[in-house]
């Protein structure tokens, strides 16, 4: 890229990096800004939590549990792509790109606060959701007002609430303070001091991480969330998905969301009483931003800014509600159940999922069973019959009822519904 109007100025899509924690490629003149970026590293509270397991005697392989609904087969490519500059018009020093992200010297920022490059990032977000079938992201008024780790804090919950899991509380001080010294090392978050961190269904500390790069924390949350999967060869930045089926691809995302699929039970996807750390520090010229979620052993503790304190800055319906859909047992029926769901205030829905469990706290996945529905004013209770699903008359068994609507993903408690 030499600068001169019209030129496509920027870096290979999702150039993937040379070594765990530690990628660094080159790619021209924006390569100090990209391996940051591009850098998505598993965090240590995966690659802890794989040590524990190795310790405790329990397998780190295909352990299957409830994972994030609908994680994508492959990368969603950004649009708006904020990974180039598209046309330049003007000259050295004075230059104006379609992507506003763009310094005038034809440099991505450090980080930008720019209201033109966040829109621009926040339009990627919401192309992706799109096609998900997730409602659009909608910020708070007082964005701009935030502080980075605030912000992190609510970008993180509305991922969370728009899929139908309850929002992480707040930020913890002590979380922070951790997630903070590991920014400033570029490096990843591991358990907080001074935090009485709770424990998953295995004995083990509930708790997830992760660091992630880039010039403003929508970007960052794009790659963990939309692009943290499977992209081709060369178009993977996650160092964890080394193939379509591997196990690492969108673990980064399954974890902030409470739970990652063959490596850790993490803190849950329900977890009503999770607090979290945030930090964010430049390091060698690049943005480093760290996340840490962890579950209290007790009652939680006193927070420096909370979720619940943010919603009052969020336009009507613009932040998605949880528990608008419940389900109840009917009947076993030899190998067939019958679940009874009702749902009160959503209206198109596209899409209902009753997923079951083995056990009675919706932890190892036993099978889905997706179906249409549309709501009317009539319609507001129904029972759904799984068949051949060769249920056990020797475990319990729990279920949970998803619904996909332009308002929002909802989700029901978790139900035991006890023995076939």
């Amino acid at each position: 890229m030499n600068g001169k109007a019209g030129d496509q100025a920027g870096p290979e899509k999702w150039p993937r990096p040379v070594r765990l924690l530690a990628g660094v490629v080159s790619l021209g003149p924006f390569a100090r800004h990209v391996p940051t970026l591009a850098r998505v590293a598993l965090s240590v509270g995966i690659i802890t939590s794989i040590g524990l397991l190795l310790v405790s005697g329990a397998p780190p392989g295909p352990r299957l549990v409830m994972q994030a609904p609908y994680n994508p087969p492959v990368n969603i490519a950004p649009n708006p792509d904020f990974l180039v500059s598209g046309n330049c018009t003007g000259s050295t020093g004075a230059y104006t790109c379609a992507n506003p992200c763009i310094s005038a010297d034809l440099t991505f920022p450090t980080f930008s606060s720019n209201p033109a490059c966040t829109a621009y990032a926040l339009a990627a977000i919401n192309n992706a959701r799109a096609q998900e079938n997730v409602a659009p992201m909608v910020l708070p008024t007082n964005w701009d007002s935030l502080s980075v780790p605030e912000q992190m804090l609510v970008v993180t919950d509305l991922e969370r609430v728009a899929r139908g899991y309850p929002p992480y509380l707040g930020l913890n001080p002590a979380l922070n303070r951790e997630a903070m010294t590991a920014a400033s090392s570029d490096g990843d978050p591991g358990l907080a001091n001074g935090f009485a961190t709770g424990y998953d269904a295995l004995g083990l500390s509930a708790f997830g991480g992760s660091w992630v790069g880039g010039w403003n924390v929508l970007v960052g949350d794009y790659i963990m969330f939309y692009a943290d999967g499977w992209g081709g060869v060369t178009g993977t930045a996650n160092v964890a998905c080394v193939s379509p089926t591997s196990y690492g691809c969108w673990a980064h995302r399954d974890e902030i969301l409470g739970n990652a699929p063959h490596f850790n039970d993490g803190v849950s996807l329900w977890c009503a009483t999770c607090e979290m750390g945030a930090g964010y520090a430049v390091v060698r010229g690049n943005s480093s931003y760290t996340q840490l979620i962890e579950l209290p052993a007790g009652k939680p503790p006193v927070m420096s800014f909370t979720w619940q304190s943010e919603l009052s800055y969020f336009p009507a319906g613009a932040v998605g509600t949880v528990k608008t859909i419940s389900l109840a047992r009917a009947s076993f029926q030899n190998s067939s159940l019958k679940l009874v769901w009702s749902v009160g205030g959503v209206q198109n829905v596209s899409l209902a999922v009753i997923y079951t469990f083995a056990g009675s706290s919706c932890e190892q996945i036993g099978r889905a069973v997706a179906f249409r529905y549309v709501a009317t004013f009539n319609i507001r209770r129904s029972t759904v019959t799984i068949a051949g699903a060769n249920f056990s008359a020797r475990i319990p068994y729990s279920a949970v009822a998803q619904l996909y609507s332009p308002g929002g993903t909802f989700t029901s408690e978790c139900v035991p519904i006890g023995r076939k």
